[in-house]
């Protein structure tokens, strides 16, 4: 009979590979803080002394100098391709603030490439030492009928997904409205699901009440979309996980925190990051700086810990991490500070992959034919006539998309009266308007669409992006047509990325050329090329307090009210397209 390695160190037979000596534990699952030794064996916690007991001996010994022990920190919802970046250059950038675990679900590049973009995501991540588990993902693309995605995904894809290595759920279920309402490619998709046992995650922005539970009585467990008190509050009591967000577009914990405390952090609480573009996160940190922001409002520093590690390993259905106890993964993070959170070292399987806020390891970087694939497939080359509206008349009123300042992403439909030339809509007497196009560009039926923009703030220039969530077509906004027609062909040409163009002159640029939504480039160069973009994008006019994704969402016929897809002007709230030009 083989003996167990890890029961022989923990009875003393043989030393543990390694002790960390001289650390402050935080015990996510007591609640306490006390003076300790941590003894890791093959990979795997073996003992954590307690008070009084005697020293544990080992083949490697680390004083950590009275620095906090805390397990590694688990992202329960990401989308990796918000960051722009491959998988080895992800991991470089996320292990030194501590994050050791994600659970990420690709269906931004799904909707690009299919089955084989999620292959992609699940290849790329088995070079690096950072543990990232995948979510089949549920709804590509984002809604049915209304837009032309590069793939559809059903339950057969969905069960091929499922049955891949190193895939543990189903990704959010943005799709509430067909699961209250049973729609058959829903029901389909959550039925295949739940036979494989799967962690099913959650979307259900302001759902509460009985649509709520018909959401909830489907076996999906979480939302991450919950940004009000009362709205937060009914979720909790219905047993709903919050994994509480704080993202580069959307800051939730301000509001949550004063309801965690009442409920005195429960445990179907956990932290999230959803999406975080690179300057931010080359700034501020990852799921680090989401502790220290809920910190900040108040959450003790234990309680949010433990919602970064054994409240998200517990919603993952995942026993081995998440809390530093016997048996379980050494997945170990030191911190210098525990209010600030300063990551000084992280252990993942016991192996000191971060030392002193630096990697020790060298990620391997391979190259992969899907990287050489130009997603932007525009079959007939944009032209000036592409970003007019054709009118007959000497005037017309317009259907078009309206902003507030005050509630960025989310619009309104309203009309507008304006004079014809030369057989065309024009705005060159209104100051308050931008021409939106947006281009299929999956190569599957050449469709485009162009309408107005009211409030937007462009005053000059054009912008356009092949990072356009969910179905990523290529989208162009501007003031005049020569700079939308160069900001396109720029986009067409490098494969895909962000382009800010004003006369004639290409201002900002991040090529994305893989699948139109990644780069394999570091942290450092793409923080750097996407702070410029936003600067670009204030200059040009745009005041947004989320510049890349108030551009990125023009065309997601799920935001309400209104949409422009390749397929024409949505109304959100009826799921039915409108005219242009208002009869």
């Amino acid at each position: 009979m083989k003996r167990n390695i890890v029961i022989d160190a923990i009875n003393g037979d043989i030393p543990f590979d390694l002790v960390i000596k001289n650390v402050k534990y935080v015990n996510v699952i007591s609640r306490e803080i006390y003076e300790s030794e941590i003894g890791i064996i093959d990979g795997k916690i073996g003992h954590v002394n307690q008070v009084g007991e005697a020293p544990l001996d080992g083949i490697k010994v680390l004083d950590a100098k009275g620095k906090y022990a805390i397990p590694g920190l688990i992202d329960t919802h990401i989308h990796t391709e918000s960051t722009m970046m491959t998988m080895a250059n992800l991991a470089e950038a996320i292990l030194v603030h501590g994050t050791t675990t994600i659970a990420c679900d690709p269906h931004e590049i799904a909707n690009v490439l299919g089955v084989d973009g999620v292959k992609y995501i699940i290849e790329t991540s088995k070079n690096t030492p950072l543990m990232t588990y995948v979510l089949a993902p549920s709804c590509v693309p984002s809604t049915e009928g209304l837009e032309t995605s590069g793939a559809v995904f059903t339950k057969k894809e969905i069960k091929q997904i499922l049955d891949i290595d190193g895939v543990i759920g189903l990704g959010e279920v943005m799709d509430f409205p067909g699961v209250i309402h049973q729609s058959k490619r829903m029901v389909n998709i959550i039925e295949v699901a739940k036979e494989k046992n799967a962690f099913l995650q959650g979307h259900a922005p302001m759902l509460t009440g009985r649509p709520l539970s018909a959401y909830l009585s489907t076996g999906i467990k979480s939302c991450h979309e919950t940004s009000f008190a009362e709205e937060a509050r009914y979720k909790l009591r219905a047993g709903m996980t919050l994994e509480c967000r704080e993202s580069s577009i959307m800051h939730d914990i301000h509001v949550l925190a004063e309801v965690l405390k009442e409920f005195n952090y429960p445990e179907n609480t956990t932290l999230c990051t959803d999406d975080r573009e690179p300057d931010d996160l080359l700034k501020e940190g990852h799921l680090d700086h989401v502790i220290r922001v809920a910190i900040k409002e108040g959450i003790p520093a234990i309680e949010a810990i433990k919602m970064a590690t054994y409240n998200a390993a517990r919603l993952l259905k995942m026993d081995d991490i998440g809390a530093l106890t016997p048996g379980s993964r050494a997945n170990i993070v030191l911190l210098d500070s525990l209010d600030k959170l300063i990551v000084t070292d992280v252990f993942i399987n016991g192996n000191h992959i971060v030392e002193q806020g630096i990697l020790k390891q060298q990620i391997e970087k391979n190259k992969y034919p899907i990287e050489k694939i130009n997603t932007v497939k525009i079959d007939t080359p944009p032209s000036i006539e592409d970003f007019r509206i054709k009118c007959s008349k000497d005037q017309a009123t317009l259907n078009v998309m309206s902003y507030d300042k005050d509630t960025p992403i989310i619009t309104k439909l309203e009309t507008v009266n304006l004079k014809a030339e030369d057989g065309y809509i024009s705005i060159s007497d209104s100051d308050n308007l931008s021409i939106l196009t947006v281009f299929e560009r999956h190569g599957k039926n050449g469709n485009k669409a162009t309408c107005l923009i009211k409030g937007l703030g462009l005053k000059m220039g054009a912008i356009a992006t092949t990072v356009a969530h969910d179905a990523h077509n290529l989208v162009v906004v501007g003031r005049n047509e020569e700079d939308m027609l160069m900001a396109a062909n720029t986009l067409q040409q490098s494969g895909g990325g962000i382009v800010c163009v004003l006369n004639g002159k290409i201002e900002a640029l991040i090529k994305l050329p893989t699948a139109g939504l990644l780069s394999d480039k570091p942290v450092a160069i793409l923080a750097e090329k996407t702070a410029l973009l936003k600067q670009k994008m204030r200059e040009f006019g745009i005041q947004s307090s989320c510049l890349l994704l108030q551009i990125a969402t023009l065309s997601l016929p799920v935001i309400p009210e209104v949409r422009l897809t390749d397929r024409g002007l949505v109304d959100v709230n009826s799921q039915k397209f409108i005219p242009i030009i208002k009869e």
